[in-house]
């Protein structure tokens, strides 16, 4: 490997230089059938959009409908490109609906085909060309031959493929907006970098009301945290319940510049804790730094320690619990010292703690004895009649391969459902068990969140979850298909675009419910497989007047009827309108008409 590709590869994530290592690998040459079949697990599993952003400049790879749709599906495609791609598979799907359509609309149905072709990405103007071909279609009259480009060579510049396309520049959001209309943007805006800017200002106001804004994510709070100046918002964060508790949240109230000190020190200190508590008390120096760790901890800091030990590991619980009693003597004044160690400080015996493996009733106890080092004693505990479903379910992800090997392999707890889907997110159970477990599975939910989790690194038991997902919905009645879009908050729509979009009668009757979740309207709005009828349905619900994200996706979407975008784009305001003329994918008649 040359100097410049070591390099770059210690850029990446230790996760993402093994795939990095495969895309590589197949890239320089035309992906044989398997090849296809694992590209197309990688577009919808990464969460790398560094990754992801390289197979979206593959031009031959883009020529195979699973990695295309692959990666227009996976969330984590960067922004820009993902609504690129979805401008091809719209375009097929128009092409589909011309073919099917009434002689009458033929001709204008064409000419709607020829415009998105026109509006397509330079690159993708090749990659719709061979698809096209492939399925025997014409998209442009000029007759001109677009040729893909030729294979990538071995070493090409990794640094200048895997860097995310730039934003677009966005104007100040406040600029020529009295106070009144600036709040009401904050609190509405659907522009990732508009809403960035209300969230570093130094506006208090507008930085609570951006904070209320339904689009923010975890990611634009960890760009605001980075960017910010302002020490009042880190704390107005912190204090959000629903930011607290997220990793990547609490790294960036950690690391960034602007983030006070004393914050920081509090946050710091808590991982510092974490990382001992993983790593156990192997001898007395160990278990002394964790306790000066305790001793050192921040009340406000108490609620993430005790989340992640029900968790992780919840037999520590009692530890949290007790410092934290402790803390609470310190402020009122009694006494706080350490009690002295006497009979109750010793190591029990074996025969103890064979005792407590068979005998214990307390779950305290028995969560102990899971842990215990001798793989004997826990197999004695699993036998134990007092353990229950609920328990194990709770300390498996706390245990090593070999036990969580063992419980799967296990006759009679390898059969719940409960402790089959805690053992199935392990991050350390094999690919096989896995599998056998995955038939252990009830319902949707279980099926969705294997699909989610990041933790399964098995390719195959994702797409063993994807067929099993596929199967209930064909299997159920529509009533039952819409409480399960409704039941994932729709999940179903990105992982079964296909079946849920194509599913018109399904659609019509979730859409047709005036008091719908907003965020399943904004999915269906910019998904560009959602029907032309759906489309229009959903232009004309209730709920679209309070969300001007919703009208912004259907005015973004090729497919929505034009009737339905001239009517949504006289409701925005003359801002929200130069926002949406600065996107390249608003459709050719509106960007006239703007």
């Amino acid at each position: 490997m040359r100097e410049g590709e070591s390099a770059f590869l210690e850029t990446l994530a230790e996760s993402e230089q093994v795939h990095f290592h495969h895309l590589a690998l197949v890239r320089p040459q035309l992906p044989s059938e398997g090849q296809v079949h694992m590209l197309e697990g990688l577009a919808r599993s990464l969460a790398s959009p560094r990754l992801l952003t390289l197979m979206a400049r593959t031009p031959h790879w883009l020529a195979h409908w699973p990695i295309l749709l692959g990666l227009t599906e996976n969330e984590a495609t960067p922004e820009a490109i993902r609504r690129d791609l979805e401008m091809v598979v719209s375009l097929f799907d128009q092409m589909r609906e011309m073919d099917q359509a009434p002689t009458a609309e033929k001709a204008d149905r064409s000419e709607s085909v020829k415009a998105l072709y026109s509006q397509l990405n330079a690159g993708l103007k090749p990659v719709a060309k061979l698809l096209a071909k492939q399925l025997a279609k014409t998209v442009s009259a000029t007759g001109n031959t677009l040729e893909m480009p030729p294979l990538p060579g071995e070493h090409p510049d990794w640094e200048a493929l895997t860097s995310l396309p730039a934003a677009l520049p966005q104007q100040p959001p406040a600029e020529g907006l009295d106070r009144a209309r600036s709040l009401d943007r904050a609190r509405q805006t659907a522009q990732p970098e508009e809403l960035l800017a209300f969230l570093v200002d130094s506006d208090a106001e507008l930085r609570q009301t951006a904070l209320l804004n339904p689009l923010v994510s975890e990611d634009l709070i960890c760009r605001a945290l980075a960017e910010s100046a302002e020490p009042a918002f880190f704390e107005e964060v912190y204090a959000e319940a629903r930011w607290y508790f997220r990793e990547p949240v609490r790294t960036g109230l950690q690391e960034a510049p602007g983030s006070p000190a004393d914050l920081s020190r509090r946050v710091a200190l808590s991982n510092h804790l974490v990382a001992a508590l993983e790593q156990g008390a192997s001898d007395r120096a160990s278990l002394r730094r964790i306790v000066s760790f305790f001793t050192q901890l921040d009340e406000s800091e108490y609620q993430f320690i005790t989340y992640w030990a029900k968790r992780q590991s919840p037999h520590l619980l009692r530890v949290v619990k007790y410092f934290y009693d402790r803390l609470q003597r310190e402020r009122s004044g009694m006494a706080a010292t350490l009690p002295e160690r006497g009979e109750e400080g010793r190591w029990a015996s074996m025969e103890e703690r064979v005792f407590l493996a068979t005998q214990a009733t307390q779950e305290e106890q028995i969560s102990l004895v899971l842990k215990d080092p001798n793989p004997q004693v826990f197999q004695l505990a699993l036998e134990n009649p007092a353990l229950s479903p609920r328990l194990l379910a709770a300390t498996a992800p706390g245990l090593d391969r070999d036990r969580v090997e063992t419980i799967a392999a296990h006759m009679g707890w390898s059969e719940d459902p409960l402790v089959a889907e805690a053992l199935v997110h392990h991050p350390l159970i094999s690919e096989a068990s896995a599998l056998r477990l995955m038939g252990r599975l009830r319902g949707v939910k279980p099926a969705i969140e294997v699909l989610r989790d990041p933790r399964i690194f098995h390719l195959e038991v994702k797409r063993q979850a994807l067929v099993t997902l596929r199967d209930l919905y064909q299997a159920m009645s529509v009533p039952g298909r819409i409480a399960a879009i409704r039941s994932s908050g729709g999940e179903l729509l990105r992982h079964l675009p296909q079946e849920v979009l194509q599913d018109e009668e399904t659609l019509h009757s979730l859409v047709a419910d005036r008091q719908l979740d907003p965020g399943i309207l904004l999915r269906l709005a910019r998904n560009k497989l959602t029907p032309r009828a759906v489309l229009e349905q959903i232009a004309g619900h209730p709920v679209l007047m309070a969300h001007a994200a919703i009208m912004s996706e259907l005015l973004l979407n090729p497919k929505t009827p034009r009737e339905a975008s001239m009517r949504i784009w006289g409701l925005l305001s003359e801002a929200e309108q130069q926002q949406l003329l600065r996107s390249p994918h608003l459709p050719a008649a509106l960007r006239a008409l703007g």
